[in-house]
Order: structure tokens, then sequence, then C-alpha cells
């Protein structure tokens, strides 16, 4: 019972780290929505969705490239830009509304985009597109993650992310 009860709490333990790890990590990018807000500074709000060239237009400091960072380096990068002669000790906080959408094409029934959900498998994203067409290959799966738009072959247990292109290919037997 105390094996069980200890592998338990290992395996929620390790879920815990696993979301942490994904906010901590999770790059900004074209078509996520955000909000921004400064503490007891009502009027430099921002919320909306970042543009295809990465950037938001905020107050004070106009457009501002958010591409590529995470919520906390983009939290550093504009409390150093309005401390930079508007506000003296600046308090920004940074929240992901809605995260931009993964692509599948390829031999599947309804290729297109899809609403990013947390902790989706590419199984699952398989069976939301529809499934996969009789000529589909059962391994030949690829996706295209992050800026530098690295391509790997994945397994049916592989976690989405946003922003990710799935390729499923033909498959020739």
């Amino acid at each position: 019972m105390v094996k069980y009860l200890s592998f338990v709490l290992i395996l929620t333990f390790s879920f815990s780290i696993n979301a942490s790890e994904f906010n901590q990590a999770y790059q900004l990018g074209a078509g996520d929505s955000i909000q921004i807000s400064v503490y007891q500074e009502p009027d430099l709000a921002f919320s909306g969705q970042i543009s295809q060239q990465g950037k938001v237009d905020f107050p004070l400091l106009g457009s501002i490239d958010l591409s590529g960072f995470t919520q906390q380096q983009a939290k550093a990068h504009l409390e150093l830009l309005l401390k930079d002669g508007y506000l003296v000790a600046p308090s920004v906080s940074i929240r992901v509304s809605s995260y931009r959408p993964f692509f599948i094409y390829g031999e599947v029934r309804s290729p297109g985009s899809y609403t990013y959900q947390p902790d989706i498998t590419l199984e699952q994203v398989i069976a939301l597109s529809g499934g996969l067409k009789d000529r589909a290959s059962r391994t030949q799966w690829q996706i295209q993650r992050g800026q530098n738009k690295s391509l790997f072959l994945a397994k049916s247990d592989t976690v989405i992310l946003p922003g990710d292109v799935i390729k499923i290919e033909k498959s020739f037997f």
C-alpha cells in the first residue's frame, strides 16, 4: 500500500512539473492572444493577438517584438523598456488567453488548423482530424516545431504544442 501511494505521489508530482515546465519554456509567437497589464497603470494595457511579424502595439512604447520570448522574458523586457524614461518601478503582468493553433495535413480526412488544447497527443489530433486515410503511413508522422522549424518523426503519444505543423505521409505498401 505504501509503495502504491508513493508511486501515485511521484506520478502526480511529475505531471505538475511538466505543466510548470511548459509554462516556463513556452515561447510566445504569432497568433497567440495575450493580455498585458502594468500594476496601477490602467492606461498601459494591451489585449490582443501577436501579429504575424511577432509584434504588439503597446501604449507609449509602440511596436514591440515579443516573438520567441517566454512570458517571464517578455515581462522583464517590457519592464526594462518602461523603466527607460517612463516609469520608476513598473510591474508588468502577461497572460496568454489563447494559444496559436496547430496544423495537420497529408493523409488525414480533415486537414487544417485546430485550436490548441493542453496535453493533446498526436493520436488525439489524428482522431480530431477525422482519422487516417486508407493509404496513410502508420509510422511516418513528422512534426515541424519552433521558430527554427526543427523537423522530427513523432509517435502516437507525442504531445502537440501550439504552432506545430504535423505531416502524415503516404504509405507505399
